[in-house]
């Protein structure tokens, strides 16, 4: 089984905890390689890793992340100036693992492995080159991102590839040309780049695969209305996730005070990721909350406001004003 995650310095304890839940649950499995793409990883992290990889019999290969906006002529544009487009690096899997890896799971270093990955990784793809869980996005977004009635948007987080077909179907090529199509401006990054070049050819996982905190944190039926959703699983296949999850992507939302590795949060996940933490060579399991004052008013807001009007004013931002804004983004980098 070959796994691969890209993170820089500051995610490697967070990262090192993800793996660390790979191996416990994935004993019986001969063998696991885990490949890191990191980025300025110091001695140090790197060291701990290795150690884990030792203490479980498995391989851990580190890989120096490249600017990959450079290395691959994207020339992606930013409208914010804390974007950085590392992210993309899951997108040329082909290029970055070494040839002989020919499937390999892809997860994002928030993401905790709560059960066997055995049945995932046996799957049959079929003609698919990669396999996903959709995200819930609204059909409003569907139609700005420029994906057709076929397409399912898929959450980038956990991503199953068939690295040899990915290779022949030349995605690389096909990334390219819609991040250039658009001017070098993508909207959730390379989530939409992904989905807008598989568009009805990504192999839907069961939700148990991303099982992600929104799922967790609110009512199917709050869900499907706060974004409008229409292309989603059914409310049975979202409750089987939340009762029994195989990866569990440790997001934020609305509803959650910081992330589970935070001293102070409302993440349902944080003692089951204290629990795999505590099996890492880190020494500090959770980190101080680092909030700054307005977020902290924000939250505080959100968690004693009925949540109905919650509810209400996030489906105003989601589905009105940050559409907007994207439009608005888009037409601006349209024009340079």
């Amino acid at each position: 089984m070959n796994i691969v995650y890209h993170a820089s310095d500051s995610f490697a304890k967070v990262t090192g905890t993800s793996i660390v839940s790979i191996f416990e649950n994935n004993k019986d499995i001969d063998e696991i390689n885990v490949y890191v793409i990191e980025k300025n990883f110091t001695e140090d992290n790197k060291k701990k890793m290795e150690q884990l990889a030792d203490k479980y019999n498995r391989r851990i290969i580190f890989i120096p992340m490249p600017d990959i906006n450079k290395s691959e002529h994207l020339h992606l544009k930013k409208i914010k100036e804390k974007w950085i487009f590392d992210s993309y690096c899951r997108l040329f899997l082909d290029k970055l693992l070494p040839e002989e890896v020919e499937k390999v799971l892809y997860l994002d270093g928030d993401v905790l492995n709560t059960g066997s990955l055995k049945e995932l990784w046996s799957l049959d793809m079929g003609e698919s080159s990669a396999a996903a869980v959709i995200d819930c996005l609204g059909e409003k977004y569907y139609e700005l991102l420029g994906l057709g009635k076929n397409a399912m948007y898929c959450n980038s987080g956990v991503i199953l590839f068939d690295l040899d077909k990915w290779r022949k179907d030349c995605m690389g090529d096909k990334v390219r040309k819609y991040v250039h199509d658009n001017n070098g401006y993508v909207f959730f990054m390379e989530q939409t780049v992904f989905n807008a070049v598989m568009q009805g050819k990504i192999k839907i996982l069961h939700p148990k695969y991303n099982t992600y905190s929104m799922m967790q944190t609110i009512s199917y039926e709050d869900l499907v209305k706060l974004r409008k959703v229409k292309r989603f699983y059914k409310k049975r296949k979202i409750e089987e996730a939340i009762n029994n999850p195989v990866l569990v992507h440790m997001t934020s939302s609305f509803w959650i005070v910081n992330r589970p590795w935070c001293k102070k949060t409302t993440h349902p996940m944080q003692k089951e990721y204290i629990k795999y933490a505590e099996l890492t060579p880190w020494d500090q399991i959770l980190d101080e909350d680092c909030r700054k004052n307005k977020k902290k008013v924000i939250d505080w807001l959100v968690q004693n406001m009925p949540s109905k009007l919650v509810l209400f004013l996030v489906s105003i931002v989601y589905n009105n004003l940050r559409v907007k804004k994207i439009e608005k983004d888009f037409n601006i980098c349209k024009c340079k």
